[in-house]
C-alpha cells in the first residue's frame, strides 16, 4: 500500500514512465492487469497527510481531491511528460506558496487550498481513507470497493476502450459536476463575462450547454429520433439519460 515499500517501488518503476504516467505498451506480468483494473476504483480512497510534499506528485496523486488534478486538464501525452512537479514545489517553511495562475486554476477546479493543511517540518504519509488509522487492509479494501463497483455507474459509461482518454475525462467531469463552465468559475469568485458560444443568448452553464441551448435541443431531437430513444427531458439526470440506451445494441451503446 505505502509507496515507500520495496514491492510498491518495484511495481511503480516497472509499469510507469519517468514522468509518473502508466505505460501504454504491453509488459508481461501476472499481477499488473489486476492492479491496473483496480487503480481507478481504489484511487479515490487513497489520501495524504501532507508534510513537506516531497513524496506527492502534484498532478497525479489524490492529495487535493479524490480525483488527481491531471484528470481535470486535457493535455496531449507529450506535454504531460514535462509535468513532473511535486507538491513540495509549492510549499515553503511557512506553508503553501502558489503562484497566482496556479491558485486561480485550483479555484476553477473547485479546490480551496486554504482548507488543506500541510506541515513543512514532517514527512508525507499516504493513508487509506476508509480505515480510522489510515492503514490498508484487504478486508476493508474489499468492502469499500465492492460497494463502489455496485454504485459507481459512471464507470460503465466513461472509462471505455472505445472512448478517447480525453473524452473519458470530459465525461467524468461532466457527470461529477466539475466541468469548468463559466458559472462554476464565477461561483469561485473569479469575475468573467459569460455567454454561450453556440446561441449567444444567455450565460454559459452545463445545464444550458447540454439541455437548454437551442443547439443542444436540436442534437437531442436528432439522437432520440434516429436511435428510437425515449425523449430526453431537461430535468433528467445523466444516469437516467444513459439508461435509456440499454435496449440498443452494444455498438450503438458505445456510440
Amino acid at each position: 500500500m505505502r509507496r515507500e515499500e520495496q514491492w510498491a517501488q518495484m511495481i511503480y518503476a516497472k509499469f510507469h514512465t519517468k514522468s509518473g504516467d502508466m505505460i501504454k505498451y504491453h509488459r508481461r506480468s501476472s499481477v499488473w492487469p489486476g492492479i491496473k483494473f483496480g487503480e481507478p476504483i481504489t484511487k479515490p480512497f487513497i489520501g495524504w497527510i501532507i508534510g513537506n510534499g516531497k513524496k506527492i506528485d502534484f498532478w497525479r496523486d489524490t492529495w487535493a481531491t479524490s480525483i488527481p488534478l491531471q484528470e481535470h486538464i486535457d493535455l496531449p501525452n507529450h506535454l504531460w511528460k514535462l509535468c513532473t512537479a511535486k507538491v513540495s514545489d509549492f510549499i515553503n517553511p511557512d506553508g503553501w506558496k502558489f503562484p497566482t495562475d496556479i491558485s486561480l486554476t485550483l479555484l476553477a477546479m473547485c479546490i480551496n487550498i486554504s482548507s488543506i493543511t500541510c506541515n513543512p517540518n514532517s514527512e508525507d504519509i499516504q493513508i487509506w481513507k476508509p480505515d480510522i488509522h489510515g492503514d490498508f487492509l484487504v478486508k476493508i479494501a474489499f468492502e469499500s470497493t465492492r460497494d463502489r463497483l455496485d454504485t459507481a455507474w459512471r464507470l460503465k459509461y466513461t472509462w471505455l476502450q472505445c472512448l478517447h482518454r480525453g473524452l473519458s475525462r470530459f465525461a467524468w467531469k461532466l457527470m461529477n459536476q466539475i466541468l469548468p463552465t463559466d458559472d462554476l468559475i464565477q461561483r469561485k469568485g473569479i469575475q468573467l463575462a459569460s455567454i454561450c458560444n453556440y446561441c449567444g443568448l444567455t450565460a454559459e452553464s452545463a445545464n444550458h450547454l447540454f439541455f437548454e441551448c437551442n443547439t443542444a435541443k436540436v442534437i437531442w431531437s436528432w439522437a432520440t429520433s434516429t436511435f428510437n430513444i425515449a425523449v430526453v427531458a431537461e430535468n433528467d439526470s445523466w444516469k437516467q439519460i444513459l439508461d435509456k440506451t440499454k435496449a440498443l445494441s452494444l455498438y450503438l451503446n458505445d456510440l
